[in-house]
This record gives structure tokens, sequence and C-alpha cells, in this order.
């Protein structure tokens, strides 16, 4: 019986020192915004687990995060010999008091939520699981607005007409 007892208290400690080895470090990303760290040496390669969640970008020993989607993934960071430099368990949440969730119905669509970034006045904004037409006007105007911004459309708007 004693024997059981020392093998079990054996096991046990061995099976908490294999899994506190493992351990991730947590980190909390808000979405749609970038973290930075800093690695110890040069990074050659970086695993995500859901690249639809986060996605990194390496420069130099700096690792950017960001976050894309609400969720969890994991990140690792491996150094040109395969060594693991970092190991991430990464959440993407959202927590901020300036976001307004509006819900209505549509007949297409049946309940739809429409989102808002209000700082300090309220515009439209697009979240992960607001409505489908929402999200696609969304995204029209946001790249016709980038695209006028970077020349490539400004060809095609049309001077005001001159007064009369």
């Amino acid at each position: 019986m004693r024997n059981v007892l020392k093998l079990s208290a054996a096991l046990l400690v061995c099976g908490l020192m294999a899994g506190t080895a493992h351990a991730a470090t947590l980190l909390t990303l808000e979405l749609d915004q970038s973290q930075v760290i800093t690695v110890n040496a040069d990074p050659a390669s970086i695993v995500v687990g859901n690249p639809s969640i986060a996605d990194a970008s390496i420069n130099g020993r700096q690792i950017f995060i960001h976050g894309h989607s609400f969720g969890q993934t994991n990140l690792m960071v491996f150094d040109q010999a395969g060594n693991k430099l970092v190991d991430y368990e990464l959440t993407i949440s959202h927590n901020t008091s300036n976001q307004v969730a509006i819900f209505s119905s549509t007949p297409d669509e049946g309940p739809v939520r429409y989102s808002f970034s209000c700082v300090p006045n309220c515009e439209a904004n697009m979240i992960p699981g607001d409505g489908v037409n929402w999200t696609k006007n969304i995204i029209l105007l946001n790249r016709a607005k980038y695209e006028f911004a970077t020349g490539q459309k400004s060809a095609d708007a049309k001077a005001p007409a001159a007064p009369q």
C-alpha cells in the first residue's frame, strides 16, 4: 500500500511538471488591435493555430500580433534551428464601452445586429456577427474610402459644377 501511494505521488508530481513545462503564456488582445512582443533571438517562423482569429508579422526581433476575430487560438515563434522562442495562448475579445449594437428584424435576414462605434459620435462599424447586408455595405464603403484616399479612384471623382 505504501508503494502504491509513493507511485501515485510520483506520477502526480510528474504530471504537474509536464503540464507546467509546456504551458503557454496567456495573452488577450482586443478585436482589430495589435500588440508587439520582443523575442530574445532572431525569429525564423511563426505558427498561428487559426489565422482567421489572429495573425502575426516579424520585424527584426519584434513580433506584431493582430486580432482579427473573436475566439481563442495559439501562436508559437521558432528560431532558425527550430527552437521554440515563445508560445502564447491568444484570446481575442471585444470589451469596449464605446460600442453600441442595435438589433432589428428584416424580411430578408430576420433578426439583425448593426454595430456602431461611438467616439464621440456614432459611426457605422463592422463586427463579426453583424447582419450580412450591413457587413457588405460597410465593406463597400470602406473600400471606396480607401481607394479615394490612396489615389486609386481619385480620377473617377467629378469636380463640383462651377458657380454660375
